[in-house]
């Protein structure tokens, strides 16, 4: 989420607005420090435009 956050000039605040959490409940589950509850998957994958399964368990996003 780092890459597509930066790559699309975001703020984690701007995503974590959008998804209705809160900014530091979005850094951890940016840094891998914190596992999101599904709807809240489900809200970030749709904010990137992605599936759930694209977002988060993709080999390409563990890099």
């Amino acid at each position: 989420m780092y890459q597509l956050r930066r790559e699309r000039g975001l703020t984690q605040k701007k995503v974590a607005i959008a998804v209705g959490i809160t900014q530091s409940a979005y850094a951890m589950i940016e840094r891998g420090q914190r596992y999101p509850r599904k709807d809240t998957m489900k809200k970030l994958a749709d904010f990137f435009g992605l599936t759930v399964d694209e977002l988060f368990f993709s080999n390409n996003n563990h890099e």
